[in-house]
């Protein structure tokens, strides 16, 4: 049986899928987005996050004996949430604007692999228009893969 923060033993599966459900929608509620409000000088900044909740359960049986009981069995529940920032509000006397957080890892990786991709991709087309007659079309095919 699977006891959760508070220790309390939840009596069926219903239950323990219910006590899930409810941690996952407290994760994801408005507090957990928007954070609270802060004045820097003339301005309120409101800091937003972006949150991310994951759930996978499942079960199992087995081969039933000769007196009509399972032999085998076996439940399984896994999940996980994760938050990041991502923007934030700010609030003047001319009004409101959202200035984006900017995840600079995630720009570096996607301009590094569009760049491999690309060098990868003109040094094959290279190696095939090199040839004195042009390529040939199964010149062609080797060079895409096919």
């Amino acid at each position: 049986m699977i006891e959760d923060q508070k220790g309390i033993r939840p009596t069926t599966t219903n239950q323990t899928v219910e006590q899930i459900m409810s941690q996952l929608v407290n994760v994801a509620r408005a507090d957990a987005v928007f954070g609270q409000p802060m004045e820097r000088g003339n301005a309120i900044v409101i800091p937003c996050s972006e949150v991310s909740v994951g759930l996978g359960l499942g079960s199992g049986s087995g081969p039933i004996d000769e007196k009509g009981n399972s032999t085998g069995g076996g439940y399984g529940a896994g999940g996980g949430a994760r938050g990041r920032p991502i923007a934030a509000i700010i609030i003047t006397q001319e009004g409101a604007r959202v200035e984006p957080i900017m995840d600079m890892t995630k720009i570096a990786l996607a301009a590094l692999s569009t760049g491999a991709f690309m060098l990868f991709w003109l040094g094959r087309l290279s190696r095939v228009t090199r040839s004195d007659k042009g390529p040939s079309l199964k010149q062609f095919k080797k060079a895409i893969g096919e």
